[in-house]
């Protein structure tokens, strides 16, 4: 079986500190990769130091230490420059696109070998690799990304929102855990206390516990008060607090609510837990109706008016 350094050059990245650099906009800028699995790596967009020459596009940056985020691996699409240990992993014969991805999601695959205390700056080019690509990598469509049309942003005016607490507007209930043991792969979610893939850490062989139209909201872990929309029937773990909404809500509004509550996750941490009891209790500020209940329509209103509201495939703003 191939090994990482088998296709791939193992090279050092820049290892540039970000506050030292002169951050700009994405349009002129170069992208600064650190060691985050947001946003395919990208922290900032810089302008270019003087002496150094970026990494070309088209290569792949591995995050080689993080708490959370170690073998994250992303294909860049620009030149790029990086932070502290990030490795760029330059391919040794012609790769298309697709194979590229492959690769990067077999790189990351292996990231539960690490945690903070293991890092692959030594091992990394050692990693051992599948030995086929399957015939559908080729063969699967890459997703074409179109400039947002101008949009006239709906006004936010935060200081007319009303405090709610979440209890008032949906049912609170702990999930359950499931040990690694037990899972089998299959085709039901499971939610659990992560920061990235929707929550998503596994796909298993249980029944769902909770359809589709429900939030998120882990309780523990490094994690806490990430909130998703769930658009497939799931199962939550013992770290996730699930939020049923009591009345019926588009998925447009839930992710409006999903951001406001993620905007409470700075009151949270490991050693303060948001769980389930607590979140009952809390309170949070949404836009309000004449009538005095929260204005569900404006905030369906507002996620489809944002820019690129099309990758979230919610269309236009409704017209009454």
């Amino acid at each position: 079986m191939p090994q990482v350094s088998d296709l791939f050059f193992v090279e050092y990245g820049h290892s540039l500190s970000l506050n030292a650099l002169q951050q700009t906009d994405p349009e002129q800028g170069h992208a600064y990769v650190s060691r985050t699995a947001r946003n395919n790596g990208v922290a900032a967009y810089i302008e270019r130091p003087p002496g150094l020459q970026p990494a070309e596009a088209g290569l792949l940056t591995v995050c080689l230490r993080s708490r959370n985020y170690t073998l994250a691996t992303f294909v860049q699409p620009r030149p790029f420059f990086c932070g502290y240990h990030i490795h760029v992993l330059r391919p040794k014969r012609e790769m298309t696109l697709q194979e590229k991805l492959w690769w990067a999601e077999c790189i990351t695959a292996n990231r539960y070998r690490y945690n903070f205390g293991r890092q692959a700056n030594r091992t990394l080019a050692s990693l051992i690799l599948p030995d086929t690509i399957p015939d559908w990598v080729e063969q699967a469509p890459l997703p074409t990304f179109v400039a947002p049309a101008e949009t006239q942003p709906l006004p936010l005016q935060t200081h007319l929102w009303k405090p709610f607490r979440l209890s008032d507007l949906f049912g609170l209930s702990r999930g359950r855990n499931i040990l690694r043991r037990d899972m089998n792969p299959g085709t039901t979610a499971y939610v659990s206390a992560a920061t990235i893939n929707n929550g998503i850490t596994a796909m298993v062989d249980v029944p769902p516990d909770y359809p589709a139209g429900q939030i998120t909201v882990a309780s523990n872990g490094n994690g806490v008060g990430e909130a998703f929309y769930q658009a497939q029937p799931f199962v939550a773990s013992g770290d996730v607090t699930v939020l049923t909404p009591h009345e019926p809500i588009t998925p447009e509004a839930a992710m409006f609510v999903c951001t406001v509550i993620y905007r409470d996750k700075y009151r949270w941490n490991y050693g303060r837990k948001w769980v389930t009891s607590r979140m009952r209790e809390s309170v949070v500020r949404l836009p309000v109706a004449d009538h005095g209940a929260p204005d569900w329509k404006y905030m369906a209103d507002y996620m489809r008016a944002i820019p690129l509201a099309a990758a979230l495939d919610i269309g236009p703003p409704s017209v009454e």
